[in-house]
């Protein structure tokens, strides 16, 4: 008896549906930004803020604002009730005329 082995070779693409997927990881990001924006930042105080920046990702969170004075108080007021929520590792840092806070949660680390 001959039996012969045929080898079935499939891409990632018919695997699964990349497209369904990125859209379904789009969704958890915006939700996630909204929560971050309303709950945690406060629709309130991101509106002080001038020329401000939000990016949620899957493992850390940014938040860069201009550098004035102004937007010290509501950066503090973004770390303490990041850290009251999350019990967050946050660092700031400055970036060009920018300062910028890198916000990392536990549950995200």
């Amino acid at each position: 008896m001959n039996m012969v082995n045929e080898e079935k070779t499939v891409s990632v693409e018919e695997e699964l549906d990349l497209g369904a997927l990125s859209k379904e990881v789009d969704k958890f990001l915006e939700d996630l930004e909204k929560h971050i924006r309303i709950s945690i930042i406060g629709s309130k105080a991101i509106d002080k803020l001038e020329d401000f920046t939000l990016d949620v990702g899957l493992k850390k969170t940014y938040l860069c604002a201009k550098n004035t004075e102004e937007s010290y108080p509501i950066l503090a007021k973004v770390i303490e009730l990041f850290i009251k929520v999350y019990g967050a590792t946050i660092t700031m840092y400055p970036k060009g005329e920018k300062v910028c806070l890198e916000l990392i949660t536990p549950k995200r680390e």
